[in-house]
């Protein structure tokens, strides 16, 4: 995996961490699936096995959070993003 491809990968990982974790009145919850349903969308584009690909990534990136808020969002993302069946 290239440097390219993996903050790639953590981009949509931190957009998801930094909603997740926001305060309701920053950001409603309505608001937040405006941000990421088209993200999603997108990578539904990607074959099955690349949405894997990117599912497993994610997963290290959550064994290497230190912060548990944010180590239990970037566990979710994958589900949150759409890439698991």
């Amino acid at each position: 995996m290239t440097p390219l491809e993996r903050t790639l990968a953590r981009a949509p990982t931190e957009v998801v961490i930094r909603l997740d974790l926001s305060d309701d009145d920053a950001i409603t919850p309505a608001g937040t699936m405006e941000v990421i349903e088209p993200v999603a969308v997108l990578l539904q584009e990607l074959s099955e096995q690349d949405r894997q690909a990117l599912a497993d990534l994610i997963n290290q990136f959550a064994h290497q959070e230190t912060d548990p808020e944010r180590q239990l969002s970037v566990k979710e993302a994958p589900e949150t993003l759409g890439l698991l069946a």
